[in-house]
């Protein structure tokens, strides 16, 4: 039982990092932000910037600092500035919970960046193509708490409602005009 259960860990671990690596390349694929913005995972920064940008991600719990949920970071070169964190989720079945927190989090802390989620969303939670309007759980909470919500999973620009979007263009127009 517990060999099944770190394995099924380990295989949600291995689809997590394809869908960040996903996000990383639809955003990388534009010239604008290749060249005007630093596109990474807080482990893999340039070591000169690492530990400045974890400290950013920290939000404190009475004597102690805990590190956000941050799956990729977004950096302004201009001026090496943290101007976004993208938290990637494949669903939201047990998940959309902790998205929603750490966005409450950013806020009641005041950092000075955009905390947007980025999803496939594989099993429609927040996006039926057959039924754009309709809003299930996290449909209501996540565009709520997050500075956007974005399906990437969508060719163009598909569908847009206040800070939920569908469709890949809406994510590195988002990105961009940071």
């Amino acid at each position: 039982m517990a060999n099944e259960r770190i394995e099924r860990q380990s295989e949600v671990t291995r689809e997590g990092r394809k869908k960040e690596t996903e996000v990383k390349e639809i955003l990388l694929s534009d010239k604008g932000i290749r060249d005007n913005f630093l596109v990474s995972r807080p482990s893999e920064l340039p070591r000169q910037m690492r530990n400045t940008i974890r400290e950013e991600l920290k939000i404190p719990y009475n004597s102690q600092k805990e590190e956000i949920d941050a799956d990729i970071c977004v950096i302004r070169k201009s001026d090496n500035k943290l101007v976004c964190v993208i938290s990637v989720k494949k669903s939201f079945r047990e998940r959309g919970g902790q998205t929603a927190y750490w966005a409450t989090k950013i806020k009641q802390h005041q950092k000075n960046f955009k905390y947007i989620l980025a999803t496939p969303d594989v099993d429609n939670e927040l996006f039926e193509p057959q039924n754009p309007t309709k809003k299930k759980k996290w449909r209501r909470i996540l565009p709520f708490e997050c500075d956007a919500v974005f399906i990437y999973s969508f060719d163009g620009k598909v569908y847009k409602e206040d800070k939920f979007f569908v469709g890949k263009d809406y994510l590195i127009e988002f990105i961009k005009n940071l």
